[in-house]
């Protein structure tokens, strides 16, 4: 027997869901793996992430694909109308699902923006070394060789005096 357009939509629902709850767990580890400069967790998080994100832009086509061929728009508002337009069991037990996919997709979001802070915030630190390093500190100002006001002030490199 084949499956409804419900019971389609709650299984690519609950995909989703399984799919976004192991992106969040290695969101997680990689957020570790930040702080503690663990570099071969880091690319091997990043290696994982990857197909977990293919899986969810195609599951968030099949879910769309199911509301357009039971004539609803695709989006937040046709899946809403979608789900309200099914039995008082079914509507209760998608919305159910669409709540935990939501929360989820909520707390990826939050760990991939602090994960991208930590990311910032070590690239600046590297650049800020980098520069002192090639003798170049981007905070000091001054006056350059032919009396222009300068951020960079070139100093002798401290690798060249090593």
């Amino acid at each position: 027997m084949a499956m409804t357009s419900s019971q389609q939509l709650r299984s690519v629902l609950q995909a989703e869901q399984h799919t976004a709850t192991q992106l969040l767990e290695i969101l997680t580890a990689e957020r570790d793996s930040l702080v503690k400069s663990d570099a071969d967790v880091m690319a091997l998080m990043n290696t994982n992430k990857q197909p977990l994100l293919t899986q969810l832009e195609q599951l968030g086509r099949q879910r769309e694909g199911i509301l357009q061929a039971e004539g609803f728009s695709s989006g937040k508002d046709g899946l809403e109308a979608f789900i309200a337009n099914q039995n008082k069991r079914e509507s209760q037990q998608l919305n159910d699902l669409l709540v935990q996919v939501r929360a989820t997709a909520q707390e990826c979001r939050d760990y991939n923006q602090i994960n991208g802070g930590i990311v910032n915030v070590n690239r600046q630190y590297l650049h800020r070394a980098m520069s002192v390093l090639r003798g170049r500190d981007l905070n000091i100002t001054s006056y350059g060789p032919g009396g222009e006001y300068t951020s960079q002030v070139v100093r002798q490199p401290l690798l060249g005096r090593v």
